[in-house]
């Protein structure tokens, strides 16, 4: 299995997400690059593999997985190493990432990381890391255990590739670089952004939903994502709730899964006022809508949808940060998110 990645029929489409990584607001939105103050040192942090004590404030930091080079930087540090973001430009980097480095922080790109079934150490220790951020990735005991010997590594803390809310990354990784205010004030700029949409879309609020995913062909499955899940938990931050039946359409799933599925047969039994799903293609889209039990389920039939196709948009919003955030709800997120609730079928279509 890919330190980056997942796979399998439904846990391919579920977890192309994971390799995850329109233009930005205005200054306003832009989190501040102050890196003043921050928590003594040593820093103690518990994960799943163990704890890692943080001897002084890090100045070399790689990330490995998904959303955490965002946090960095927003905190002020330019990362030396990173994952090439999914939906990311042609080196591999988000817009918000790029300009936060480039424009705000005014730094070098860092360098990213290679992929493939585990971390590429060698390239790792050349880095020269004082600390390797992975508090939302698949990274194994084994793994760790390697990285360790290059710096202090912080894992995720209980499931693979599920870190909760993005507050709760984001004060871990404000944790791990004594930037514990700084890190508020971010949450606290952000929350603002997110409730100013939230008055704007009044009706997003009480609507229940379920984030799911297009049918790979043939499949007999609908894959959901956990309540846990960052993408779903991100939704609740506009007012919407989980639905009442996504506990049923999981069923019995793994304690390392952040995902699930809900056999076609037995989809009119689970209610929704909406679902939300990421698309790979617009082909993929087309396919799903066409499908005929699929399309006879009531939130399509009643076209509130709102399906995915984007992959920066997708980043951005299945994978939400302090940075991300903004950037998306600047781009229409909300905007579609609503229309979508009001029965407007909305497909986000991939960038030519």
């Amino acid at each position: 299995m890919s330190w980056l990645r997942r796979s399998a029929p439904i846990a391919a489409l579920l977890a192309a997400v994971l390799a995850l990584s329109a233009c930005a607001g205005g200054g306003s939105s832009e989190p501040a690059a102050d890196t003043t103050g921050g928590a003594g040192f040593p820093v103690t942090i518990e994960h799943v593999h163990g704890k890692t004590e943080i001897p002084a404030k890090p100045k070399r930091i790689v990330t490995i997985g998904w959303m955490t080079e965002d946090i960095v930087a927003a905190l002020g540090t330019a990362p030396v190493g990173v994952p090439s973001a999914w939906g990311g430009d042609k080196d591999g980097f988000t817009p918000w990432f790029r300009k936060q480095v480039t424009e705000v922080l005014k730094a070098d790109l860092p360098t990213v990381l290679k992929e493939g079934e585990d971390p590429d150490f060698e390239q790792i220790l050349s880095l020269q890391p004082d600390l390797i951020l992975a508090p939302h990735s698949g990274v194994t005991e084994t793994q760790y255990q390697r990285l360790s010997e290059i710096a202090p590594t912080v894992a995720y803390a209980e499931r693979p590739w599920t870190s909760g809310s993005w507050e709760e990354l984001t004060r871990t990784v404000a944790t791990a670089l004594g930037e514990k205010a700084l890190g508020e004030k971010l949450i606290a700029q952000t929350e603002d952004r997110i409730d100013a949409a939230v008055q704007a879309h009044p009706k997003l609020r009480g609507t229940d939903f379920l984030y799911g995913l297009t049918l790979p062909e043939g499949s007999t499955e609908l894959g959901l994502y956990i309540s846990k899940d960052p993408r779903v938990a991100f939704l609740r931050e506009f007012g919407l709730v989980d639905s009442p039946d996504l506990g049923k359409a999981l069923g019995n799933i793994g304690s390392d899964d952040f995902y699930g599925a809900v056999s076609l047969e037995k989809l009119g039994e689970i209610k929704t006022d909406l679902f939300v799903g990421w698309s790979r293609s617009a082909s993929e889209t087309k396919a799903t809508l066409a499908n005929p039990v699929f399309s006879r389920w009531t939130p399509i039939a009643d076209g509130r949808f709102y399906f995915i196709e984007d992959e920066t948009m997708g980043m951005a919003t299945n994978g939400p940060t302090v940075l991300s955030i903004p950037w998306a709800i600047d781009a229409g997120f909300v905007d579609e998110l609503s229309k979508a609730t009001q029965g407007g079928s909305v497909v986000r279509p991939a960038k030519p």
